[in-house]
């Protein structure tokens, strides 16, 4: 298991190689999609920071406090390192699958949909309380629900 730092960190590589760019927000967003997608599909946590349900959606608190000096701004490429991948290489390309699929999706795109009714962070959020965490089981549950309406599909996906 790894720390949401260096998922966020392998993300950001994969972006620079593919000559994206994103945004705390879009980082945040795929962060926790590859979580949720691990949790189904690998049947393992991909990091064990805390998730928690925020007003705009679900946040990882040490992924928010690295990045929010960025604002709305996209991440510099030039601040992403060029160093060896901090993750297996299975992990890897994982998670260039999950950038393959999600990746191009704006930030407003993918918040939309982590706070689709029935979601975990729906389930768990409450309006003015913050840091309520949304557990893995919930994650877990609902992203093997994904991948069974999925797999009914004629070309199931990620």
């Amino acid at each position: 298991m790894y720390s949401a730092i260096i998922i966020a960190d392998e993300i950001l590589k994969i972006a620079k190689a593919k000559g994206a760019s994103l945004t705390p927000l879009q980082l945040m967003k795929l962060v926790y999609i590859a979580h949720g997608w691990s949790l189904a599909l690998l049947r393992r946590d991909l990091f064990g920071d805390r998730i928690e349900a925020w007003k705009f959606g679900p946040v990882i608190p040490d992924l928010y406090q690295a990045t929010k000096h960025f604002g709305r701004n996209v991440i510099p490429p030039e601040l992403i390192a060029n160093t060896p991948s901090g993750v297996d290489t299975d992990t890897k390309v994982f998670l260039e699958d999950v950038f393959q699929k999600y990746g191009h999706l704006s930030g407003y795109a993918l918040s939309s949909l982590t706070h689709k009714s029935g979601t975990p962070w729906d389930q768990v959020y409450r309006e003015g309380i913050m840091g309520i965490e949304i557990p893995d089981n919930l994650i877990r549950t609902h992203y093997e629900k994904l991948l069974h309406e999925r797999s009914r599909s004629p070309t199931p996906t990620v």
